[in-house]
């Protein structure tokens, strides 16, 4: 498509000053105070009262998550975690109380039975929620919890090792694990969990701390552990803790089954005896994919990418990289992983991420862009709660644009056979990722269900997790390496039980693509109705909007399974 200089626009405001300074306390808690003595006299009262709230919320989240892009983007400089924090403890930590206070003077006041039910039904139940769940006494708890999650962030954002005489990310080291010569993907493998050993005391103390402050939050609540604390925290209000172990069940008799079989398929190309760590990711022909030379190219090839599913998509996207929205590339000092963080002032997002030059940069940008496209459909949205939606929703949003854009993937591979084998990988990636997940997810079901355990018992049970859904790789002799693995996994200190909700949408995406397959229109049709939903419904509504279904049984996974099995066959 042809590019423009077009940039992003921010929105005016309707009720605040554009220069109203949001870094300083005594402002801000001016602001909560005008909206705690705002005279309600009707139904119309009430609704500007929420579009007040929700527009000073929207200008605290944009503040917040500037300083945690840059934080992000210069993890190595302390002066950013200090300015995210400081920003954390004193302006948003300190809101939470004037927050809660003036949920419930919407909640309690009378002319609330007056709304549509249609309309605020949902919104109800969500603010009844977060008024149950706040406690005063947790405020300074979950600041606490941030500042100790920066150490996560400040030990792993400094590990490189000496590879070839140059210092490299761990992430850097990534591309050598697709190298199709066994010594050198070996010995990579052994460089990256070393160094991942010699932090591993210190991960180890810093997931303790936070053990206990969330134990403590969970307490101060009310609740006998963290694990259902946070189930209600997060509004899983569509499904229980006990579905989730019924997930784990089914994706462990029809998804593991199955990974086995392709693993042993892996092993035999490979002409391999055993499988092991390091030949998990490297390719059967030994061939990698190259998609793009420079992050100029990258950028541009996927917003042609995204212009194929919807031209709307592709100029967003075009659009927030004129605005330097984007940040893409790997370096030192950066943070690791990647993520999309709404910025919602413009109805936009800022994409971090770090690409190195793999395929799995492909997948990361358009999966970024689907959480963005999420943004812009949700720009009118006038409701702070509604703008934003749980994991399960957003989370369906990304992966699903990961497949409906996965047949314009020729952008970036002139040759049919690389294109197949992108596919195929996207297709198996998907399935070879719920076991993971499921590790990941039992993994802190039982933590925070035995809180008392110790640090080796941790790891004994990390280890124990990995061979229930192990999928034919041998760990034989490296015990001390598959017990500490669970520690590069950055969800797990920062953002604790976030993790199934990708499980799920796995579910969702693909079945995404199943209709995308049968009606490539109707398919979108149902997609952007969805996006524009927000959260104005719950998420197994929102999973219909989309087309599709809410379901953990063994049918409906089974069905899915079959699915993807069909495709393979039919890229071959």
């Amino acid at each position: 498509m042809s590019l423009t200089n077009e940039k992003l626009l921010k929105k005016q405001r309707k009720y605040y000053l554009e220069d109203l300074d949001v870094t300083k306390w005594e402002v801000v808690e001016k602001e909560w105070q005008i909206l705690l003595e705002e005279p309600i006299s009707s139904a119309n009262d009430l609704e500007v009262l929420l579009e007040k709230y929700s527009e000073l919320n929207s200008i605290l989240m944009d503040e917040m998550s500037w300083r945690y892009i840059k934080m992000t983007l210069h993890a190595d400089q302390d002066e950013y975690s200090k300015s995210f924090n400081d920003f954390y403890a004193k302006i948003t930590c300190n809101s939470e109380t004037y927050d809660s206070k003036v949920k419930k003077k919407y909640y309690e006041n009378e002319f609330r039975k007056e709304l549509s039910e249609e309309r605020y039904g949902h919104l109800d139940k969500i603010i009844s929620n977060d008024i149950e769940l706040f406690r005063e006494e947790n405020v300074p708890l979950k600041v606490k919890e941030q500042e100790t999650f920066t150490k996560y962030n400040t030990i792993t954002s400094s590990m490189t090792v000496n590879y070839k005489g140059e210092e490299k990310t761990l992430q850097q080291l990534s591309v050598y694990l697709k190298d199709k010569d066994r010594s050198v993907r070996e010995e990579v493998w052994h460089l990256v969990m070393d160094r991942l050993a010699q932090d591993a005391d210190e991960l180890n103390k810093v997931f303790d701390e936070l053990k206990e402050i969330r134990i403590e939050i969970a307490k101060n609540a009310g609740f006998d552990n963290y694990r259902d604390y946070m189930h209600k925290e997060k509004g899983r209000f569509s499904y229980t803790p006990d579905d989730l172990y019924r997930f784990h069940d089914v994706v462990e008799k029809f998804v593991v089954p199955f990974m086995k079989e392709l693993n042993e398929e892996r092993k035999e190309k490979l002409e391999l005896d055993v499988l092991r760590p390091w030949d998990i990711n490297v390719d059967y022909d030994g061939e990698v994919l190259k998609p793009f030379n420079n992050v100029d190219e990258f950028v541009d090839k996927a917003i042609n990418v995204l212009s194929n599913v919807k031209p709307e998509f592709g100029i967003k996207l075009n659009k927030m990289k004129n605005s330097d929205f984007l940040d893409l590339e790997n370096r030192k000092g950066k943070a690791p992983g990647g993520y999309c963080a709404s910025i919602e002032e413009y109805g936009s997002s800022f994409i971090f991420m770090n690409a190195v030059g793999l395929h799995s940069d492909v997948t990361t940008l358009v999966h970024e862009a689907g959480h963005a496209m999420h943004s812009f459909e949700k720009v009118d949205e006038p409701i702070f709660q509604y703008k934003h939606t749980p994991e399960e929703a957003s989370e369906l949003a990304s992966m699903s644009m990961e497949f409906m854009t996965m047949d314009y993937w020729g952008e970036y591979y002139a040759d049919p056979k690389d294109l197949k084998k992108a596919k195929r990988d996207q297709l198996i990636g998907t399935l070879k990722f719920l076991p993971w997940c499921m590790v990941v997810d039992a993994f802190q079901h039982w933590i925070y269900t035995n809180p008392d355990h110790t640090p080796e018992e941790r790891l004994e049970y990390f280890t124990d997790l990995s061979e229930r859904f192990n999928t034919g790789v041998d760990w034989t002799g490296l015990g001390k390496e598959q017990k500490i693995s669970w520690m590069r996994q950055l969800h797990i200190f920062e953002v604790p039980f976030y993790y199934i909700e990708y499980g799920i949408a796995q579910l969702g995406a693909l079945a995404v693509y199943k209709n995308y397959k049968e009606n490539p229109h109707k398919a979108v049709e149902d997609y952007e109705a969805f996006l524009k939903l927000g959260y104005s419904k719950p998420v197994n509504e929102l999973y219909e909007a989309a087309g599709v279904k809410f379901d953990f049984s063994e049918e409906y996974i089974k069905e899915i399974v079959d699915f993807v099995k069909a495709e393979l066959k039919s890229i071959y």
